[in-house]
């Protein structure tokens, strides 16, 4: 398929279908598919058809004219829908999870992206033979086995054989993760996942914090693999960044669930930052979605600080009017790096809320050793005849192993 046609469906607000086709328009430019015409119905309930039969009457004038070769729907489709659009339209017919599908199919690079991605298709694929074979039994009458469901059956052992032996794969790469991860939270340095709705700036936002150059373009869902970097957040602290896969409305139940070792990373954070596009009309919206999607994989529990990015493509009413409705955020431009000194000094401040105060004096060699220990911050210090008179704040897991340096800290 070169040339579609995208189709929606509004049960409320045309607006919303509206935002949503162009959104799928851009999803479907991103696996190489050119959207050259839109239509919509409101309808108070599915058809069989998706769309009604004149409004299809249309969409297959439109198809001859412009000579397109296939349509995308904007929801996911039934069996009787799939076969009945292709009956009528005469060109292949796609959904938006198979579009979603293949866009994380081309953007993945690891041999866990590439699995998770082959899991959830071929999740998808089994939902659709089950149901496909569901109808097959129907059509056949009672005590009767319906036309094909033979090599139905066959295809689903084969897809359930694939299926079992992917997620076996995943459990493998999943231990020797496991295995690196405990190794790094030994060394109790924060974690903080960059999440938020795809193409709001989290891959340029790493890259704008930790100075690596990673790939940042203006296209849905460039990062699919966690990116993470060791990034100095000043006062003696670091803090590892993962940048992670965007959300997206309407995202496939298949690849919440292919995707749980990829979303981990955003679960097992000590902070997410949401990162939403300030200049995008539909930011609301998108933080909403980001948020349920947050909690759909079992994070909501994660301290959130939202980040309004972009902020060198909004006007300064616009900025005025989301600094009154977002004011817990922090506003940035990741591409021109403003403001990323005080992002910074919040993250900072969201880290270390927790950590136990400390003031005390100590010679320069016990000092040298409390400078190597990460989860340690350094408020001030100075020094005054060879002995070091520091405050800080500590996190309170260390309090033995700070004990333990020779009486450090004295009250």
């Amino acid at each position: 398929m070169k040339k579609a046609v995208l189709l929606g469906v509004s049960h409320s607000r045309g607006y919303e279908v509206e935002k949503s086709l162009e959104e799928l328009s851009l999803l479907a430019k991103s696996v190489g598919i050119e959207g050259v015409g839109v239509f919509w119905q409101f309808l108070s309930s599915p058809l069989p058809t998706y769309l009604g039969s004149g409004k299809l009457s249309s969409v297959a004038r439109y198809i001859e004219l412009y000579g397109a070769d296939g349509v995308i729907t904007d929801d996911e489709l039934t069996i009787v829908q799939r076969s009945k659009l292709e009956e009528i339209l005469k060109v292949e017919v796609l959904d938006r999870t198979e579009i979603i599908l293949r866009a994380f199919a081309r953007s993945a690079t690891t041999e866990e992206g590439k699995i998770e991605v082959q899991l959830a298709t071929l999740e998808y694929t089994l939902s659709h033979l089950i149901r496909s074979k569901n109808l097959s039994r129907m059509g056949g009458g009672i005590g009767t086995v319906g036309p094909g469901e033979t090599k139905l059956e066959m295809d689903r052992r084969t897809i359930k054989r694939k299926i079992t032996f992917l997620r076996e794969e995943l459990e493998r790469i999943e231990k020797n993760k496991m295995i690196k991860k405990g190794r790094r939270n030994s060394s109790l340095i924060p974690k903080v996942s960059i999440a938020g709705y795809t193409n709001a700036g989290k891959s340029m936002l790493l890259k704008c914090l930790s100075g690596f150059d990673i790939k940042s373009e203006d296209k849905l869902f460039t990062t699919l693999d966690p990116i993470t970097r060791r990034i100095w957040i000043g006062e003696n602290l670091y803090a590892l960044f993962s940048d992670t896969v965007g959300f997206i409305s309407k995202l496939p139940a298949q690849l919440v669930n292919a995707f749980k070792a990829t979303l981990d990373e955003i679960k097992e954070a000590n902070l997410i930052l949401l990162v939403a596009d300030g200049s995008d009309d539909d930011v609301e919206k998108k933080i909403n979605v980001s948020l349920e999607a947050i909690n759909e994989i079992d994070a909501s529990n994660v301290p959130i600080l939202k980040v309004i990015n972009k902020i060198d493509l909004c006007s300064s009413s616009r900025l005025s009017m989301l600094s009154r409705k977002y004011d817990d955020a922090i506003f940035v431009s990741a591409a021109k790096g403003l403001y990323i000194d005080d992002l910074i000094t919040r993250v900072r401040e969201e880290l270390t809320k927790d950590y136990v105060p400390f003031e005390g004096s100590m010679e320069i060699d016990k000092w040298q050793k409390i400078l190597n220990i990460d989860g340690i911050r350094i408020l001030n210090f100075e020094s005054i005849d060879g002995v070091i008179h520091a405050k800080l704040k500590v996190n309170s897991n260390l309090l033995p192993k700070i004990r333990k340096i020779q009486n450090v800290f004295q009250a």
